[in-house]
């Protein structure tokens, strides 16, 4: 087992890392659901989701082979499941345009975002829903949320037991 982080020092790469992912999520939505009606559309979007997978599985990866410390595996699991992936998804949809391309009723980028933390938690509160290829990105959207939130909150019981079982 890796050896427990403990100093600012041993966790600065943990959290250049999630600064990391933050600001890449958050500059990806600003930037993917500001586009213009013209410049938006079913390519931009296609492109912007094959981005997505990507991210989601080089992260899986990296996650899964290069993290040894549980503690800082949590921590950059709840980095990215709860604020990173929803902004992802909302610069996907952003990227697939406004005036009903994708979402109904969504009006602008931070109508896209609530979107999508809606979608992601599977709430549905039923104000706004995806059309066309978004239907699909949606239901993605959803068994994603399903999946990581999930393996979140797995991965922080069996941390809780394994630390409180050695006392």
């Amino acid at each position: 087992m890796a050896r427990k982080p403990t100093t600012l020092a041993e966790w600065k790469s943990t959290f250049l890392a999630a600064a990391g992912m933050v600001v890449a999520s958050f500059v990806a939505w600003f930037g993917l659901s500001r586009l213009s009606e013209a410049a938006a559309g079913d390519t931009i979007g296609t492109i912007a989701s094959v981005g997505l997978v990507l991210w989601i599985v080089s992260q899986s990866w990296f996650y899964m082979t290069q993290v040894k410390s549980p503690r800082r595996l949590l921590f950059l699991m709840g980095v990215s499941f709860i604020q990173v992936v929803p902004f992802l998804f909302a610069a996907v949809y952003g990227a697939f345009g406004y005036t009903d391309n994708c979402v109904l009723g969504a009006k602008g980028p931070a109508d896209i975002l609530y979107f999508s933390y809606v979608t992601f938690t599977t709430v549905g509160y039923g104000d706004m829903s995806p059309i066309g290829l978004c239907r699909g990105l949606a239901v993605a959207e959803a068994v994603t949320g399903y999946i990581l939130l999930g393996m979140f909150v797995a991965a922080a019981v069996a941390l809780y037991a394994r630390t409180h079982s050695q006392e």
